[in-house]
This record gives C-alpha cells, sequence and structure tokens, in this order.
C-alpha cells in the first residue's frame, strides 16, 4: 500500500499543503506546533473512525473554519485509488463527507475502506495506566485494519446502544421497542466480540517471536462476550446476551446507561517471555511492547489484506534506548508499505538518510524537502 499524494484545504494550521511521497519512508521534522502532527492527523481520517486524536468535527477547520477538506490517491496492489473527506460546503449543519474516487459517500461505515492505517501518538505511553476506553479504541482499530467490516457493526451496536438508552429513560414501557433494540445489541456485540477475539487470536500467532530488538508478546481480552464465544456458538451467544439485556433494564434505566455488553471490554498487553504485564512495565518497555504490537499485527494485515498499512509513528523514538531506535528504523527500511514518521531533529534519524525521504515543515507548510 503506497501514499502518492495528499492534499489538504484549510485543515488545522495548514491553508493548502501538497505532500507526494517519493520514498516508501517519509521523516517530517519540525519544531513543535509546526503541524507534523496534524499531517498525520488527516492522513488518519481517512481511514474508519474520528483520526489519531479522536477529536470533535468543530477542531479540524483552519482557525474554526467550516470548509476544510483532505484529499489522497493511494495504490492498493498497484491499482489506483482517490480517497477524500471534508465539510460539505453550503450546508446549514456542517456533515462530514466522503469521497471514492470521486463520487460521495453517505457514511465511511457503510462501505469496505481499500486503506489501512496503524498509528503510535505519544499519547499512548499512557495507554496502560488510563481507562479501558482508550485500549478499546486501539484494539479496534487493529481490528479494523485486517476487517473493515469491523466498523460498520460498532457504530450500529453503538447506535441500538444509545436509543435503548435513551428509551428507558423516556418510554421504558414500550417493550416492543425495548426489544427489537436489544436484539441489534445482541447480534451487533456477538460480531464485534468475534472479530476482537480473532484479531487477538491470530496477532497472538504472529507476536510469538521477539522482533529484532522489540518483545514478543501476547494480548489477553477481557470480555465476558468473547469468553462466551469460545465454548459456544453465536446464535446461543446472542440470546445469551439479549436475555442479560433484558435482566439489567432496571439497574440501566437508574443508571442511564448499558452495564453489560462489548462497550465494557479490555485487554491486557504482557511480555510474553519475561511475564511482565505492560501496566507494570516503565514507560520505555511499554512503548517497546506497543511497537512490538503494532509490527505484529502489520504481519497480521499484509497476509490477511494482501498489503501491509500505511504505518503512521508520530515522535516513535521518544522513550526508546539507542538499541531500540536502530531497531525500529532497520525494520522501517523493509516495511512494503509507506511509513510516516515525525521528530522535532533530523539526527536521530540518520540511519534512514539513503532510504527516506526527509521534509521538514514550518508554520503549516514545507520549509525544505529533499
Amino acid at each position: 500500500m503506497q501514499l502518492t499524494k495528499l492534499s489538504l484545504c484549510r485543515f488545522r494550521n495548514y491553508d493548502n499543503l501538497t505532500l507526494c511521497p517519493q520514498s516508501p519512508i517519509v521523516v517530517l521534522t519540525g519544531e513543535n506546533g509546526s503541524g507534523k502532527t496534524n499531517l498525520l492527523e488527516a492522513i488518519s481520517l481517512l481511514t474508519p473512525g474520528r483520526g489519531l486524536r479522536a477529536a470533535p468535527l468543530s477542531h479540524f477547520g483552519q482557525n474554526g473554519s467550516t470548509h476544510w477538506g483532505i484529499a489522497s490517491h493511494i495504490l492498493v496492489d498497484d491499482e489506483p485509488t482517490e480517497l477524500g473527506t471534508g465539510l460539505q460546503p453550503g450546508a446549514e449543519t456542517p456533515r462530514r463527507v466522503f469521497l471514492l474516487n470521486g463520487r460521495p459517500l453517505r457514511n465511511q461505515n457503510t462501505w469496505e475502506n481499500p486503506l489501512a492505517a496503524v498509528w503510535l501518538t505519544p499519547q499512548m505511553d499512557r495507554l496502560f495506566s488510563e481507562s479501558a476506553s482508550g485500549r478499546r479504541r486501539f484494539l479496534d482499530r487493529l481490528v479494523m485494519a485486517a476487517y473493515p467490516h469491523h466498523a460498520r457493526e460498532l457504530a450500529a451496536y453503538d447506535r441500538a446502544m444509545s436509543q435503548r438508552n435513551r428509551l428507558l429513560q423516556t418510554r421504558p414501557h414500550e417493550l416492543t421497542w425495548l426489544t427489537g433494540l436489544e436484539a441489534a445489541m445482541a447480534r451487533h456485540g456477538v460480531s464485534v466480540a468475534a472479530a476482537r477475539n480473532e484479531t487477538v487470536r491470530q496477532i497472538n500467532l504472529y507476536a510469538q517471536q521477539d522482533m529484532d530488538a522489540f518483545p514478543a508478546v501476547q494480548i489477553q481480552l477481557t470480555c465476558t462476550i468473547a469468553d462466551k464465544l469460545e465454548s459456544s456458538a453465536a446464535l446461543h451467544v446472542e440470546d445469551w446476551l439479549r436475555d442479560k439485556l433484558v435482566a439489567a433494564r432496571p439497574s440501566d434505566q437508574e443508571k442511564g446507561r448499558s452495564n453489560i455488553g462489548v462497550h465494557k471490554s479490555d485487554f491486557l498487553l504482557t511480555d510474553l517471555k519475561k511475564g511482565i504485564p505492560a501496566a507494570l512495565a516503565s514507560t520505555g518497555q511499554q512503548k517497546s511492547l506497543l511497537i512490538g504490537l503494532i509490527l505484529a499485527h502489520a504481519r497480521l494485515v499484509r497476509n490477511h489484506r494482501g498489503t501491509a498499512p500505511l504505518l503512521l509513528l508520530d515522535e516513535p523514538l521518544v522513550h526508546l534506548d539507542e538499541q531500540r531506535r536502530l531497531s525500529l528504523q532497520n525494520i522501517l527500511q523493509n516495511f512494503q508499505s509507506t511509513v510516516l514518521i515525525t521528530g522535532t531533529d533530523s539526527a536521530p534519524f540518520a540511519p534512514l538518510q539513503r532510504h527516506a525521504q526527509f521534509a521538514t515543515l514550518k508554520q503549516g507548510g514545507f520549509l525544505q524537502i529533499c
């Protein structure tokens, strides 16, 4: 998978910018605030979800602009594809639109996106010390890269759950409606759990061996529904979950939220050989475990979809020792997909000098490209 062109218009701190990668690896350097992360975020918004920052729609426009756009040209197995997204101009209520080869799509979750991307950001350094919701979003991005339909199932589950929560607060005696929403939650929830289960199983297979200086890792999904799927047929688990939701109506009505479902799932990441959970590891060890996980996942996606995902690495060398810095840069030289990597200074990326395109950003534009 190759990104051959990226164009931004009124996005974040960019008025207009076009990047045409001339190498599989692009190193973006510049001072803090120059727009390095914004550029990676723009690419991430071409995949399902809300991008690497999960920011509100109103945050994307330059200086609060309600008109912004992202356009790209990618090659997937040498087949050209154009992807774009932005705010629809002229609408009373700003609405995000998606374009595939110039044709508008109503919703990014209703089609199978040919673009897969995985990212690592400095915020993920706290992934194992903060709430489960961040880990769950991270896991779902890994699932979506391998199984694009996962985005549709997640959206359908969230929609049914939100409607059920609202109905329990406003019209709890609408039993037929409640039953239908709980059936939808059970159906889509089981599909979500099954996709997570399969992705975790496959990642664990690919991550059993060290990848150069990065440790072998193991993921353990903590989810009652996923556990049920290990020993029962999906239809039986759907019936079980639906019954649980019915029984939980009084407590869910009282608390104003659903207290059982795949939205409560979490996962544990462990150094396979040392047996150290990521939550108990140092910051540098956690970073190494995450990179090991992402590299294993990239191999999974490449074998499953036939092409490796785009890799977006924001300040990845921070917290890594010299050995792992060199190891990561050696691995990236053979990644077989476009890699965009950022840092404040180009010096730490000297091992990539003959293998990468270097671009320096300043105030929302390119100061130098070489």
